[in-house]
């Protein structure tokens, strides 16, 4: 895990954006990550939506489809519950994208 802690997962998709910005996508990816994995925030918030959905932009730019697998169970243990509305709309964004990608 990252050594800087985000107290919230707001601030951390802030700092991830900031990290893309000046094309350090893996640190990104891997800050995204530890906030989806991370056990001190797991109440859903439309937040988390947000950071899943930077989280599977990285990956498909990186070409890393083990990292958004495990980024999809990880939002899925965290949304099944509270919000399975958010949890099909990310899947459906992966969809979308992965497709036009295949395209291109």
């Amino acid at each position: 895990m990252s050594s800087t802690f985000y107290h919230k997962p707001e601030l951390a998709l802030r700092r991830a954006l900031e990290l893309q910005g000046i094309h350090q996508n893996e640190a990104a990816l891997t800050l995204l990550h530890d906030v989806l994995s991370g056990r001190k925030h797991r109440t859903w918030s439309p937040t988390y939506e947000q950071i899943m959905v930077a989280y599977l932009d990285l990956c498909l730019k990186m070409n890393k489809a083990r990292e958004a697998k495990d980024g999809l169970h990880q939002y899925r243990n965290l949304a099944q519950s509270q919000a399975p509305g958010s949890l099909e709309k990310v899947i459906r964004y992966l969809l979308d994208k992965a497709e036009d990608k295949c395209r291109k």
